[in-house]
C-alpha cells in the first residue's frame, strides 16, 4: 500500500511510512503461512520492529 506523500501528515518521516507499509504486507504473508511456521515469523517480525524502536530513541528531533 503506497501513501500518497501529500496525504502524510506532516512531521511524519517518509521512511517511517514506507516501513509502516512494509510491516502491513509482512503480518498478511504471515497470515498466509503454515500454522506451525506463524508464531516464529511473528516473533522475528516483533524483534525487528522492537530494534528499529528502540534504535529511534537516539535519533534527535528536530
Amino acid at each position: 500500500m503506497q501513501q500518497n506523500p501529500a496525504d502524510i501528515p506532516q512531521g511524519v518521516s517518509p521512511v517511517n511510512v514506507t516501513m509502516a507499509d512494509e510491516l502491513l504486507s509482512r503480518l498478511g504473508d504471515i497470515g498466509d503461512l503454515p500454522l506451525e511456521d506463524r508464531a516464529a515469523a511473528y516473533a522475528q517480525l516483533h524483534d525487528e520492529l522492537r530494534t528499529h524502536l528502540e534504535g529511534g530513541d537516539s535519533a534527535p528531533r528536530p
